[in-house]
């Protein structure tokens, strides 16, 4: 059991959370300023080494942005659901985890995110966000692949529940990345923006079954496109990128 509990807790680990809850505290946004790594060294009362460590922590993760050069210093970074994917693949990778996998995690979590967007009372900040995939009967609208990943953003985004909406569009973004967008196949680009203007429909509707039901049906379309033009790719392992 002990193996399922984290590791102890490292020095630059310590200050890296000190970081964070000055930029929390101090409801800083990204490209503010943080201190001069001088005044950070009196603060937390660490070595340079230390500190620098954990600057390097927090940039990895995309919590904070190092400047080289003139007007050089340390700001605040942007919290992105994609920063958490490229985390996500590290771990998937050394589990031997592989694409199948990963799709069906998709085809679990996505339908949870239409359900709570379509129960989203903000009926107007709905129609406004799904604005671009509300097509009409024959309107010419065959937006790339890459709008295809900001339809799922939208949708996480209404679903009004951040955690889920983060967690789950971490595991999005690895699918489009990993696979749709390198292979970019043009036989799905059709049905993906039918797809998505319907659920768009049922979302604003506020009809949560619905909506929850196309995007069962319209991952799972998806899904099995994966399967029958890569089946060599999907059995791989999931890759570190």
């Amino acid at each position: 059991m002990a193996a399922v509990y984290r590791r102890p807790t490292k020095t630059s680990e310590i200050i890296a959370l000190e970081i964070v809850r000055h930029i929390v505290d101090r409801d800083l946004g990204p490209g503010d300023r943080l201190p001069l790594e001088a005044e950070m060294l009196t603060r937390y009362r660490v070595s340079r080494s230390s500190l620098r460590e954990a600057l390097r922590l927090l940039e990895v993760q995309g919590m904070i942005a190092i400047r080289p050069g003139p007007g050089a210093g340390t700001v605040v970074g942007e919290v992105l659901p994609g920063n958490l994917g490229r985390t996500l693949t590290l771990y998937l990778n050394m589990m031997g985890a592989n694409y199948d996998e990963l799709l069906q995690t998709w085809v679990t979590t996505e339908p949870v995110l239409a359900r709570l967007a379509a129960q989203n009372p903000d009926r107007e900040k709905s129609r406004r966000l799904l604005a671009p995939f509300l097509t009409e009967e024959g309107q010419d609208n065959s937006h790339e692949l890459t709008e295809g990943v900001n339809f799922h953003q939208v949708v996480g985004e209404l679903s009004g529940n951040r955690v889920l909406a983060f967690v789950f569009q971490a595991v999005s973004l690895v699918v489009a990345e990993h696979l749709l967008l390198t292979n970019r196949s043009r036989q799905m680009a059709p049905k993906t923006v039918h797809d998505h203007t319907a659920i768009a429909r049922a979302i604003v509707a506020g009809h949560a079954d619905k909506a929850e039901q196309l995007m069962v049906e319209h991952v799972r379309a998806v899904v099995e496109n994966c399967r029958t033009l890569w089946p060599q790719q999907i059995t791989e392992t999931v890759e570190w990128r």
